[in-house]
């Protein structure tokens, strides 16, 4: 039996879902975190974009930072430290996942999901998570330019 996810449009060839592999994958960073886990903050983003999970300003804010990931380098360590006082949340007034989603989210078409992580080993697992990554944002250029959010 196959399973589609109706948010990503990943297809598994069992009754697997987005969220058993996400978990796994969320396992094994977590049980290797210096070998699968130094793509977490990868995985985490493009899994909630995919399945707009986030609030509509934590959705774009996200999507801007695999950006800063992918096309400007910047570390896991650095954007904490960019961020740690806007992220807090004893001293934030709003909420990661609740209140207005991305109302454009169905509009986007996903190239690559975490269907296509393959869990062999820590660089293949690596090199799929920044491909998956790299994909979002290319699946998700239009939509930045037509919100002004992207140049064009």
């Amino acid at each position: 039996m196959t399973w589609k996810c109706p948010q990503c449009g990943a297809e598994y060839p069992s009754d697997e879902q987005c969220r058993d592999r996400f978990d796994l994958c969320m396992a094994m960073e977590y049980e290797n975190p210096t070998a699968y886990g130094v793509v977490h903050h990868l995985s985490v983003a493009c899994s909630m974009l995919q399945h707009n999970v986030y609030s509509r300003d934590v959705w774009l804010e996200a999507r801007r930072m695999i950006a800063q990931f992918i096309q400007g380098g910047i570390t896991p360590a650095e954007m904490r430290k960019q961020n740690r006082s806007r992220f807090d949340s004893g001293c934030r007034k709003w909420s990661v996942t609740k209140g207005a989603k991305l109302s454009e989210f169905d509009a986007i078409e996903w190239s690559r999901t975490i269907a296509e992580v393959r869990l062999d080993n820590p660089d293949i697992y690596c090199a799929d998570v920044k491909l998956w990554a790299m994909s979002v944002l290319t699946d998700t250029k239009k939509l930045m330019q037509q919100l002004n959010i992207e140049p064009q």
